[in-house]
């Protein structure tokens, strides 16, 4: 079955986060990334296609080689991309540890943070408000399709920390923080980043138990943030067992 003009003009408004809620719907590209859509317990509406790609359990669109680029999110089409159902929304999954993310901006540092937390047995991400949306194709894309693994929650994060139980710490990646290594985890815990070049805001700041520092021997002032989360979910994942 070939692509129709009416869904090749909805593939390209999925690029926004303004209809990806409205149609309730969000794309994902290349081979690993469809075929990991397909496999999970997501909703695949239908797989579009210009290379040999055979899936038989989805509805498939052929289309050439040149609308495949100018549907695609990306300067090179990888050649194949479906269009999958939001999930709906849910509340946290119970695991030791869970990731907050305040104000993160930069799609591939987002993805990054989801892959990791992935990697490291996270179940749950609570992202604010503002933070990039998470379905957008740079962010799903920089997953690696942890994005069908993960749980990710958008909240108002100073309610949510709020609504916690009293005795569940709240560490954060600070820069005047004590020592990761000189501290000992307990869990279950929440653990928040923050913004790229601003950090954590105040009003967060004011609900963590302990601030966290990666001590440095070289003279860099900072991480990345993608990478301060590695370094610390990893710290907290060995202690944690």
């Amino acid at each position: 079955m070939s692509l129709t003009k009416r869904e090749e003009k909805l593939i390209v408004s999925l690029q926004h986060k303004k209809f990806r809620k409205t149609e309730g719907l969000f794309i994902v590209e290349g081979l690993k990334m469809v075929e990991e859509a397909i496999a999970s317990d997501f909703t695949v509406k239908f797989v579009v296609t210009s290379i040999d790609f055979h899936a038989e359990q989805v509805e498939l669109k052929q289309c050439d080689g040149r609308t495949m680029q100018r549907i695609s999110a990306f300067k090179t089409a990888p050649g194949v991309l479906a269009v999958v159902e939001l999930p709906s929304l849910s509340e946290g999954v119970y695991s030791p540890i869970t990731l907050v993310a305040e104000n993160v901006q930069d799609p591939g540092n987002l993805g990054t943070i989801i892959r990791t937390a992935d990697a490291l047995g996270v179940k749950t991400i609570v992202c604010s408000l503002d933070c990039v949306d998470h379905f957008s194709p740079k962010v799903v894309q920089a997953t690696m399709g942890s994005i069908f693994r993960m749980n990710v929650l958008v909240r108002d994060l100073f309610h949510y920390l709020e609504e916690l139980p009293a005795s569940t710490p709240i560490y954060a990646a600070h820069l005047e923080g004590d020592n990761l290594y000189q501290t000992q985890i307990t869990a279950p815990c929440v653990l928040v980043v923050g913004n790229e070049s601003q950090g954590m805001s105040d009003e967060l700041t004011s609900k963590v138990t302990q601030k966290l520092k990666i001590p440095m021997a070289g003279k860099a002032e900072s991480f990345n943030v993608s990478i301060a989360t590695a370094i610390i979910l990893g710290e907290f994942s060995r202690q944690l067992g």
